[in-house]
Formats: C-alpha cells, sequence, structure tokens
C-alpha cells in the first residue's frame, strides 16, 4: 500500500472514531435501522438503555428493544415506511420503574429515493413526565380551588375542587371571562390591576357567584407567570372562607344588635375579659353616675363606688373571677347629682365553645327606691306581725268552735238516718195493718158497701200504697249516704238485666223495648247501682207516651273532662246515657227533677213519690261522679251518668 493511501485511510479512520465518540457522547438514543428492521448502528446510550451495550449492531430492532416499545413504535411504521416523519411518546418498564421517551422516526431513501431504512431518535423525558404526572395530580386532587386565567382574562383552566365549590360544570367555566364570576366588579378590576403591575396577590378576599345564585366568599392568592414581559398566564389558590366569613358577619351584626338593646334597657349594662377589666358599659352608665363611658372602663368603674363600700367590693369581685363564679352584691354608688344611691349589680361569667372563661357580662341596677319600699314594707310586716298573731288566734278559736258544730252535724246526720231507718220500718207494721184490714172488709162486706163507700175505700188503699212507696223511697234514699258500703269491680251489664228482670210485668204490659249497647265493669257498689238503674227503668215507664211503646237505650263511652260541666282535676270519664222516648220535660227543670220530693207532673197524672232521681244522683255522687239531665217536651228525656276514669 503507498503511502497516499494510507494516510487518507487512517484519516478517514479517524474521523470514524471522531464521529462514533460524538454520537456516544449525545444524551439520546440513536439507532439505524433497515427495512428487515436489522440494527445497522446504534449509539452507545442506546445500547445501555436496552441492556445490550456491546452487541447492537447486527441485531433485530425488535428484539433489542423489547415487545413492550416496539409494540408502541410498530404503530408509526407504516407512516415511516412511506416516506414521512412520525414523532410520538412511548412508556415502558426499565430498570424497576417507568421510563418515558419522546420518539422520533426519520426515513431514510436511497439514490432512487426509496426508503431503505429509518433513524430512530430518542430523548429520555422521565422526569418532565413524572414532574408534569404529580402537577396534574395536584391540580386535579387539591381540596382548595385552582384556575389560570390568561392575560385576556379568560379561565384557561380550573380544577374539580373550584368547579364543585362553585357548582358548574367545565364547560360552564373554563373559556368564560373571570369577570362574569365575581359580584363585585372593582374587587376583580383592582385584582386585574395589581397582577398586571407584577404584584403578588395574598388571601385577597372577594365575592363568586354561584352557579344556583348564592355567593361564596372566597380568599384569593395569585401570581402572573411572565416570559420576559409577556403575560402567560395567572396561576390562582382559590380558598373557600363563606363559613368563616358568615360568622364574623355574624358575631358583628350580633354586637351591634347588643350595643343596640343594651342602651335601651333601663339599667347599665356591662361586659369584661377574662382578667375582670370593664370593656363595655352602656349609655346608662353616664346617665346615672355623670361619668363618660371611657371614664368607667378597666378598673375604673370602681371609683363611683362609696369609699366605705368599695375594699369589701373589690374583695368579692376578684374573688368571684378567681373562682369563675355569679358576682352579685349590693353597694352605694355616686350619681350625677354627687350624691349615693344604692346600687346592685349582678354579673354571669361567660365561657366560649370550648368551654374556656372569656370574662363576664353583668347589670347594675338603680334599687334605691326598691329599697326604700323593702325598709318599708319590713315595718309594716312588724306592726302587722302583732295583728296576725291576734287572727291567728281568733282563727283558732273560730276554727274549734267549727269542729264542735261539726260533731253536732254529725251526731245529727246520725239521728236523721236513725230516723229514717225507724220510721221507715216502724211506719210500714201500721200500713201493712191497713192495707189488709182494708182489703178483708172489702172481701167480707163488698155486697153491704155502697159505690161511694167503695170508692172512698179505694182511695183509702192508694194513699196506703203511696205511702209505702215513699217510706220505701225514703229507706233507699237514706242508705246511699252509707260509707260503709263496699266497693266490688261489678259488671254492670249483669247489674242491668236483673233490673230488668224486676219489671218483666210491667215490660210486657207496655210492650217495652229496652236496648243495651254494652255497659263496662268498674269499681261500684252494687246494691247502689242496682238502685240506680231500677229507678232510672221505673222513671222511663212511668213517663211513657200514652199509646206509644216506651223505648229506653243504655249507651257507653270513654270521654275527656271537656265534655263534663263542673267537674275538675280528673282527665277522662266514664259515660253512661240512658234515653227514652217519653213524654220528656222541659230544659229549665233540667236540675230541679233532681231535688228530693219534686214532682214535674201531679200524683193524677203519673204514679211516683219524688225521691227516684233523687236516689240517682246521690248514688253518682257517692261514687264521686256527677249526673246531668237533657229532655224536651214531648220528645223524651236523656240522663247522663259520669263517673272518674
Amino acid at each position: 500500500m503507498s503511502t497516499e493511501i494510507r494516510a487518507y485511510t487512517d484519516l478517514h479512520a479517524g474521523e470514524t472514531d471522531a464521529l462514533q465518540n460524538l454520537m456516544d457522547s449525545i444524551p439520546a438514543l440513536i439507532a439505524r435501522v433497515d427495512c428487515n428492521l436489522l440494527l445497522e448502528y446504534a449509539n452507545k446510550p442506546f445500547g445501555q438503555w436496552f441492556s445490550r451495550p456491546d452487541k447492537t449492531s447486527g441485531a433485530f430492532f425488535n428484539t433489542t428493544v423489547g415487545k413492550e416499545v416496539f409494540d408502541q413504535v410498530q404503530k408509526h411504521l407504516g407512516k415511516v415506511l412511506f416516506g414521512r416523519d412520525a414523532s410520538f411518546n412511548i412508556s415502558f418498564f426499565h430498570a424497576g420503574a417507568h421510563r418515558y421517551l419522546d420518539v422520533m422516526l426519520t426515513p431514510e431513501f436511497d439514490s432512487r429515493h426509496h426508503v431503505k431504512g429509518f433513524i430512530f431518535h430518542g430523548t429520555d423525558v422521565t422526569e418532565k413526565m413524572n414532574v408534569q404526572r404529580d402537577l396534574h395530580d395536584y391540580f386535579e386532587n387539591a381540596n382548595i380551588g385552582l384556575h389560570w386565567v390568561n392575560a385576556d382574562g379568560i379561565i384557561i383552566r380550573a380544577n374539580p375542587a373550584e368547579l364543585k365549590m362553585l357548582g358548574y360544570e367545565e364547560h360552564e367555566y373554563v373559556g368564560q371571562h373571570v369577570s362574569k364570576f365575581h359580584k363585585n366588579q372593582e374587587a376583580i378590576q383592582e385584582i386585574i390591576r395589581r397582577l398586571n403591575n407584577r404584584e403578588v396577590l395574598s388571601h385577597f378576599e372577594a365575592e363568586l357567584i354561584c352557579k344556583d345564585g348564592s355567593t361564596r366568599y372566597v380568599a384569593i392568592n395569585s401570581s402572573v407567570l411572565w416570559e420576559g414581559s409577556r403575560f402567560v398566564h395567572t396561576r390562582c389558590f382559590t380558598i373557600d372562607i363563606t363559613a368563616q366569613k358568615l360568622a364574623a358577619l355574624a358575631t358583628q351584626e350580633s354586637e351591634v344588635r347588643f350595643k343596640t338593646m343594651a342602651n335601651l334597657v333601663p339599667l347599665i349594662i356591662w361586659t369584661t375579659n377574662e382578667h375582670g377589666l370593664c370593656t363595655f358599659l352602656n349609655t346608662k352608665w353616664k346617665e346615672l353616675t355623670g361619668e363618660n363611658v371611657e371614664d368607667g372602663l378597666g378598673n375604673l368603674w370602681l371609683d363611683v363606688i362609696h369609699p366605705e363600700d368599695r375594699q369589701n367590693i373589690e374583695i368579692a369581685w376578684a374573688k368571684s373571677i378567681s373562682e369563675r363564679k355569679v358576682f352579685e352584691a349590693k353597694f352605694r354608688v355616686r350619681n350625677d347629682k354627687g350624691g349615693y344611691v344604692v346600687g346592685y349589680a349582678n354579673s354571669l361569667p361567660r365561657f366560649d365553645a370550648n368551654h374556656t372563661f372569656i370574662g363576664y357580662t353583668g347589670i347594675i341596677q338603680d334599687v334605691t327606691t326598691q329599697e326604700q319600699i323593702k325598709t318599708s314594707l319590713e315595718r309594716m310586716v312588724l306592726d302587722r306581725t302583732a295583728d296576725l298573731r291576734k287572727k291567728n288566734l281568733e282563727l283558732e278559736n273560730a276554727e274549734q268552735k267549727l269542729k264542735t258544730k261539726n260533731l253536732e252535724l254529725e251526731k245529727i246526720n246520725g239521728e236523721l238516718s236513725s230516723f229514717a231507718h225507724v220510721a221507715s220500718h216502724d211506719l210500714q207494721e201500721p200500713l201493712r195493718k191497713i192495707q189488709t184490714f182494708t182489703n178483708r172488709f172489702v172481701q167480707s162486706e163488698a155486697e153491704k158497701i155502697s159505690q161511694q163507700g167503695m170508692d172512698f175505700i179505694r182511695r183509702v188503699q192508694a194513699s196506703a200504697n203511696r205511702m209505702r212507696d215513699l217510706i220505701q223511697d225514703i229507706l233507699s234514699y237514706s242508705k246511699t249516704n252509707q260509707a260503709d258500703h263496699k266497693v266490688e269491680m261489678t259488671d254492670l251489664n249483669e247489674i242491668l238485666k236483673e233490673g230488668i228482670r224486676e219489671f218483666e210485668v210491667k215490660i210486657e204490659e207496655t210492650r217495652a223495648v229496652i236496648e243495651n249497647k254494652g255497659l263496662p265493669t268498674l269499681p261500684v257498689v252494687p246494691f247502689q247501682f242496682h238502685q240506680l238503674f231500677l229507678n232510672l227503668i221505673s222513671n222511663a215507664l212511668k213517663f211513657s207516651k200514652p199509646d206509644c211503646p216506651p223505648s229506653i237505650l243504655f249507651q257507653y263511652e270513654l270521654t275527656t273532662a271537656n265534655f263534663v260541666p263542673g267537674m275538675q282535676g280528673v282527665q277522662n270519664f266514664h259515660h253512661i246515657a240512658v234515653s227514652d222516648n217519653g213524654i220528656g220535660f222541659e230544659p229549665q227543670y233540667a236540675e230541679k227533677i233532681f231535688e228530693i220530693f219534686n214532682r214535674l207532673h201531679g200524683q193524677r197524672d203519673v204514679e211516683g213519690t219524688g225521691i227516684g232521681l233523687a236516689i240517682c244522683k246521690k248514688v253518682v255522687e257517692r261514687h264521686g261522679g256527677k249526673m246531668t239531665a237533657q229532655g224536651e217536651l214531648g220528645n223524651g228525656a236523656t240522663f247522663h251518668i259520669y263517673l272518674p276514669a
């Protein structure tokens, strides 16, 4: 080989080595691949990435990069084989982690401009993609609102937290001018002005309009991304402070209302902090003391207390503060005229939501007039004490006399009861003899007696019968006053059946109908309720209409005190109603018919003694109840029995 040829060969070998070193130093993956996917060349980073640092040339591209990478590259090979560049991004698992490459495929042509292969160029963008992924995750999942606004004021991006806070869908918010969502247009103009002046906004308060028309109070933190002098976009953090703002407004309104109301109260209203220093006094302070409100704040309010009272008040006030207890005291207060009035102070400790002591709220009241009245009343009480003792002695004497009278009345009642009982039994004996001898006389001497004589005898017999009925009723009435009858749980339906059986003959004669809708079982004196039902049935049969069969109805219900006139202390009542279709009575006699010996009809019209209904009422009252009557002349009557449930 000639010297010139050797020199040329050495020169080109040196250029090839230099080119190889250059390609290996490029921080990118570069490979040359023919149409059969054979690797004609690959730089060192390519071999290192795919774990074949020395054996890339002559190997197949698809086996070198692996199936995961090749599947993503293969999608773009068709475009390259048609002579066009292809740019795309691929990801794959490499060296224990996910990696990302920006890939460009550039076709190579032969002399006839046919594609003979392609250049693979890959740039590692893993770090960039990880940062973008983290930023995207933060943007999408942050729990505070985020949005970007361009130089024209158009919202170009908003995260879900902001959309949720305001209630918009993304297409309703993104693409709109930011001023559309600000309630206060002066505020958004101020925001834009300050951002254009390269200021950074920190906790700028604004009001945003929600989709439903409501308002959210927010604090905006924002800055602008500048590229030289070009406004790229803002990055805005939107923090919802609605709850805090509303609480602050409510507190402010509450304080205003408190001060307004406090100034209307005819008392001195005062508050303190946790150290017991006065922080508020209403206008009544100046009216009473003549001092300005500022002159009473802190501990200065103690200056208006009478010197003789001040030390005790200071000690009591300090003790209340240390123990967090109620402060209550009376002391003399210097008024606006330089004199002193009696003041009454009452103050309650206040605690916040965490039960931390925050001070006192209290009042100071001028009680001079009350104290004067109290003193006068005390004197009056002392003056009246002797009178009361005297009156008490008189009352004791009167009470003793009343007890004596009660004993006398009890004795009289006992004697009356005995008299009624004895009289009823003693009077029945001569009546029986009158009836017996009259009947015998009629039977034996009937043919010898004139018609007028027979009429006189019948009148004697009728009078004797009425006398007998009257004695029996008086005896029954006297028995209702006796308290020694035993109360038993009694089925009133059985009591009613017994009463109906006693009137079987009369019921058949009059063709009467007695209907029972059902009565309860109650604690009663059976004998007395037997008398009650007998008299009610007898009353209905006696006062029936001529030529109209009597109809008697017994009904029961549980009712309330609202329907029982004149009864107090009981809520529920057993109500038994007994109705008939008889001749009735005029409503003005509803009370009178219960009076003993009272008759609304003459003896010739209706038989009876006038004691039956009195017995009924007495029985009901002995059971703690009430009995009333309703009637209408010609349309029957209803008797109501109310017994405490």
